[in-house]
């Protein structure tokens, strides 16, 4: 329970530092050929044109998916196993929730990408460090957007959109053999942490974009107000049906099976419209509960279609 609470508590931590403001983000090229002026959270900070070793926190999916060199990065966001081999080839574990100074500095970053505004007067010691703002990046579109800018990766961005609709499509297509069809279906996610029950909008993990994003599903009512506000909410079950849906997926651990067969047997749970109609997604916690970047958004597309088809059988 402390580790599913703590990566909760992790997760909401980071955006709460990342979303201080609204402002927008823009690169301008200044008169150096190898630097470039981008407005930042933190003000307008000079970057390289192409950095080549970046750190950076709670975003290393984003920066990996753009194709450039992530060195370092926190340690909730590390173990992400939807980067491949060669995405994670030098990136090291920088620890949580700040860097370990002596280890970023060993990692020779020549450019540091941070949520967390009280670190920035530390890290601009080491390289030039740019603040982001959650709000940015609510979203997959959104964030490549501001990466690839940030990076200078437009070209890059566009092939990974592309090979991403690609993968989407040919989940749809099997989707529709079966008679699934996301764009006429609503969706709701919830996990099960002891014996607590939260559900998510479509931008915390969970699988929500490649859902929505992806394959095409609609947002229940209530999922939809959690995307636009924090992201996540506890729930009772007397309120459940506020997030009932055409689908509901639910994730939890090992450890909590025997939560959700008494989930299972509330009557409550029983009177959701996706129970009676058996479109309850169970999905593996450990898979799913927290990395939900576009590489992991891409992995996640056939992870749970096929899961869609073998709970619908």
């Amino acid at each position: 329970m402390k580790k599913v609470l703590t990566t909760l508590i992790a997760a909401g931590a980071l955006l709460t530092l990342a979303a201080c403001s609204s402002n927008s983000s823009s690169k301008k090229v200044t008169s150096s050929d190898d630097k470039v002026t981008f407005h930042a959270l933190n003000g307008d900070v000079k970057v390289p044109k192409n950095p080549k070793r970046i750190a950076v926190q709670n975003y290393p999916d984003e920066v990996a998916s753009l194709g450039a060199n992530v060195v370092g990065t926190d340690s909730w966001a590390f173990p992400n196993t939807f980067l491949s081999k060669n995405q994670k080839k030098n990136m090291v574990d920088l620890g949580a929730p700040k860097f370990n100074m002596e280890k970023l500095i060993a990692q020779n970053p020549d450019l540091i990408i941070t949520v967390d505004k009280d670190q920035v007067a530390d890290y601009q010691k080491v390289a030039p460090t740019v603040l982001v703002n959650y709000k940015d990046l609510s979203g997959m579109n959104k964030s490549l957007d501001y990466f690839a800018k940030l990076l200078n990766r437009e070209d890059e961005k566009a092939s990974f959109l592309k090979n991403f609709k690609k993968e989407a499509d040919k989940q749809k297509e099997k989707l529709a053999k079966v008679d699934v069809k996301p764009a006429k279906n609503t969706i709701s996610l919830l996990e099960l942490q002891g014996d607590k029950v939260y559900a998510f909008g479509d931008n915390f993990a969970r699988g929500g974009q490649a859902l929505t994003t992806g394959l095409g599903f609609k947002e229940s009512s209530k999922m939809a107000e959690l995307s636009k506000g924090v992201g996540y909410a506890e729930v009772n079950t007397e309120s459940l049906g506020e997030f009932d849906a055409d689908y509901i997926f639910i994730d939890f651990a090992d450890k909590d099976k025997e939560q959700y067969a008494a989930l299972k047997n509330n009557p409550a749970w029983q009177n959701l419209k996706a129970v009676k109609e058996g479109h309850v997604i169970t999905m593996d916690y450990d898979k799913v509960y927290f990395f939900g970047g576009p590489t992991a958004a891409k992995e996640e597309l056939s992870l749970y279609t096929d899961a869609i088809i073998k709970a619908t059988k």
